[in-house]
């Protein structure tokens, strides 16, 4: 990215960041019951892609994707214990 024009130059270097994720369960007899959260604090690395919406162009570069490509993600699911 050093010869880039300036709207396509990234900082050499990504800010440190955490990625937090939880999961509960709820076990009744054979049956669990879970729900959880991904990337808690949400945080997102919101300029991925130089010159997306040129994908053939001589700027084009995904080569800075460093972090997170979604947001906080919730789910909620149910596991059977068979015998």
């Amino acid at each position: 990215t050093c010869c880039n024009p300036i709207q396509y130059q990234r900082p050499n270097k990504s800010e440190p960041y955490n990625i937090i994720n939880a999961q509960f369960t709820y076990t009744i007899k054979n049956t669990d019951i879970y729900f959880g959260c991904e990337n808690i604090t949400n945080f997102r690395n919101e300029k991925q892609i130089i010159s997306w919406e040129n994908p053939f162009g001589q700027y084009f570069d995904t080569s800075t994707a460093w972090g997170p490509t979604k947001g906080r993600e919730l789910y909620l699911g149910l596991r059977l214990k068979l015998k």
